[in-house]
This record gives structure tokens, sequence and C-alpha cells, in this order.
């Protein structure tokens, strides 16, 4: 999933709809997913802030790699 992220993302993020269609999965399926790798706290587990989830006006969420998203892959992906 994070390699596909980076792949995706030209530096605004990716849009959860591209990711869902790539990956052949719902939305919603991503977006469990992806809040693993966020900071975000779950069952009094602190994520590792690999991933950034923001959703706009409109309800549209986009994903984007953090600094750390990036080392924890590795150069070359």
């Amino acid at each position: 999933m994070l390699r596909l992220l980076q792949a995706l993302d030209e530096g605004e993020g990716v849009a959860l709809t591209r990711l869902a269609k790539r990956r052949g999965e719902r939305v919603s399926v991503l977006l469990r997913e992806l809040t693993l790798f966020s900071e975000a706290t779950l069952g009094g587990v602190t994520g590792p802030g690999w991933v950034v989830l923001q959703v706009d006006d409109g309800g549209r969420w986009t994903a984007r790699l953090t600094p750390a998203g990036r080392a924890a892959i590795g150069p070359g992906g």
C-alpha cells in the first residue's frame, strides 16, 4: 500500500478513490488500512505516522506519505 501511495503521489497526495480503483477495494477499506499507518491512536496504540489523511469540504479523502513514511519504504521504494 505504501509503495503504491508513493508511486501515485505527485506532491499533493492521492485521492482515495484513485487508490481504491488501483487496488480493487472500497474507499472505506483503504481508509481503515491507512489509518493504521497514520498518527491515530487505536486501542491505546499510536500509529507510526507514515501517512496523513485529509478530507476536503466536499468530503473527498486524500492520503500522502510523510517523510517518515518515505524513509520507512527506503530508497528506490
